[in-house]
């Protein structure tokens, strides 16, 4: 399963396409350095369609090359300028980041330590559970409590604790389940990126890629892949005007290798 998850970086077809001018310049130089040495394919053979199928060999040889060296340079991990700001994309743990962490939470701002309210698995869920192991549930109450910068919470606001920037991500509906409109997708993440750059005081700032969790998309048969919830993530950054001068870290868990990371390069010039 680990191998098709790797394989499936190489379905990238902008991979494959961008390799072409490299492949010919590795053979290129390959073949430079060889005449120097005095060395040709006719001291293999006079036959010239074996010649022909060596010269053609060689050359699919350096374009899969290619494809490998482009591949391996960002594999796992790549860096990007949105109107000057620095994001990089790479696997991660959230919670051993350092700056501001932001954590999507519901629009209550929920410290239920049931499982039915809260899912441990998400990243709330994990860092109420953190909180409660450390004895600070409490003082995280009082101060999302005194957080007044929001007098009335919509999606996409901001609470902040510590390093932590809880964001108002989705309703909870009467089965507790998390759910966000489709539509209004983009809309949350610009005022996500607006109250970002009011609260970030100019510390790094770690997300994960939103929505990619147990989060529910009403208005869509499908719920989007990790690949196009990060591009939503980056194209909102792109048209919301804001001006940071700290870098951004977008994290992904545990599903790199389901994302072409390749597919980013100048997709947001």
């Amino acid at each position: 399963m680990e191998k098709q998850k790797t394989f499936y970086q190489f379905k990238s077809r902008k991979l494959w396409k961008e390799s072409v001018g490299v492949g010919f310049a590795i053979f290129g130089v390959v073949s430079a350095i060889v005449g120097v040495l005095g060395v040709s394919f006719s001291d293999i053979s006079d036959t010239a369609w074996i010649i022909l199928l060596l010269t053609i060999a060689s050359l699919v040889f350096s374009y899969l090359i290619a494809v490998v060296w482009q591949w391996w340079n960002i594999r796992d991990s790549i860096s990007l300028k949105i109107r000057g700001i620095k994001v990089i994309v790479r696997q991660g743990d959230i919670f051993k980041e350092k700056g501001w962490k932001v954590i999507g939470v519901d629009d209550t701002f929920s410290t239920s330590g049931n499982d039915m309210i809260i899912s441990h698995s998400s990243l709330h869920g994990k860092l109420i559970k953190q909180l409660k192991e450390n004895g600070k549930i409490g003082e995280f109450e009082v101060a999302i409590s005194m957080d007044n910068n929001n007098h009335s919470v919509s999606l996409g606001c901001v609470k902040t604790y510590n390093d932590y920037i809880l964001l108002a991500w989705t309703h909870l509906n009467s089965d507790n389940e998390a759910h966000i409109d489709n539509d209004n997708y983009e809309g949350i993440l610009r005022k996500m990126w607006r109250e970002i750059g009011r609260v970030y005081s100019g510390k790094p700032i770690c997300l994960p890629i939103l929505g990619d969790g147990i989060t529910r998309f009403d208005g869509v048969s499908e719920k989007p892949s990790p690949f196009e919830l990060l591009k939503c993530m980056l194209c909102t950054l792109k048209t919301s005007n804001i001006q940071l001068k700290a870098p951004i870290t977008i994290v992904v868990y545990d599903r790199i290798n389901e994302i072409s990371l390749y597919d980013l390069k100048g997709f947001i010039d």
